[in-house]
């Protein structure tokens, strides 16, 4: 059976790998997605890579999370996300919680770890107290965790976690859990992700913008190019980190960013262009993608 993941940055490979797995079971695309990025989430050894339970805390020293799920079925579209969210590691699943069981499709901050209290999470302590000392050692890094699965069934659903860039302000938010700018899906389309510089990000929509180019008949490859070459051009020189992903429901993928080199937090390798990763149903295992900078 047809299936798809991609994935921002090497270190979402596990994740991709177990999205890729779940889809093969015929597990539903919004299940595999959550797998997926729950198994970073709750994993501290990836905390540099500013994501999950080990991830960048802000300047008060509290950890604060962003995540989001958007799928698509059909004609059918659901979003749901969480914002500076402490307390619960598995932020992903709180999103997924809003967007099936709340007339919200966004909660922040101590409304959010409110909410996810009522729905049966547990709030842990330590996720919850402040430790100011490890700000001091964190850098504001703008990686962001980013899965997007298509299954045989013509089934999307799109998937991102961050813990925000380090030393940030109490309460900020970047693009990651906002729709049209860390994450948008269509199932008539396709969908995209981003990962970058989220304060950047978020004044120019590219995943929405992926998206609808896509719809205008354009292939993955080329709807991204075509969104971070605008980007450049109406930065005039004053280029940010940005890195796109999208996929289309014809299990064609592409990725462009505006990375010249990348260095993985988890094993020191340098990438000359921006890494994704990629698993289909006819690969044994996810490979790593370069795209070179435009």
């Amino acid at each position: 059976m047809p299936c798809l993941v991609v994935g921002t940055w090497t270190f979402s490979r596990a994740a991709v790998a177990t999205t890729s797995q779940c889809l093969q079971e015929n597990v539903s695309c919004t299940d595999a997605v959550e797998r997926g990025i729950n198994q970073i989430e709750v994993d501290e050894s990836y905390g540099p890579c500013v994501v999950g339970v080990g991830g960048f805390r802000n300047s008060a020293g509290h950890l604060e999370l962003d995540a989001a799920l958007m799928e698509g079925r059909g004609l059918r579209m659901r979003f749901g996300a969480v914002t500076a969210l402490q307390g619960v590691p598995r932020a992903v699943s709180v999103a997924r919680a809003v967007m099936e069981k709340s007339s919200h499709n966004m909660l922040t901050g101590s409304g959010a770890t409110t909410f996810a209290k009522e729905q049966g999470f547990t709030i842990e302590d330590s996720l919850m107290t402040a430790k100011t000392s490890q700000t001091e050692k964190m850098t504001s890094d703008h990686d962001t965790l980013g899965i997007i699965a298509v299954d045989g069934q013509g089934n999307i659903c799109t998937g991102v976690s961050t813990s925000g860039s380090g030393n940030k302000h109490p309460g900020r938010v970047g693009d990651s859990a906002l729709p049209g700018n860390g994450l948008y899906t269509d199932a008539e389309v396709g969908a995209a992700c981003c990962s970058g510089d989220g304060d950047q990000i978020m004044m120019f929509c590219p995943s929405f913008r992926v998206v609808q180019l896509m719809k205008e008949g354009k292939k993955p490859q080329t709807a991204c190019e075509e969104v971070i070459s605008d980007i450049r051009r109406k930065c005039d020189g004053q280029i940010f980190e940005v890195a796109i992903v999208a996929v289309n429901m014809k299990y064609q993928y592409g990725a462009a960013s505006t990375l010249e080199t990348w260095k993985d937090p988890l094993n020191g390798h340098t990438f000359h262009g921006f890494p994704y990763v990629v698993c289909t149903d006819t690969m044994s295992e996810p490979e790593i993608k370069i795209h070179k900078t435009l």
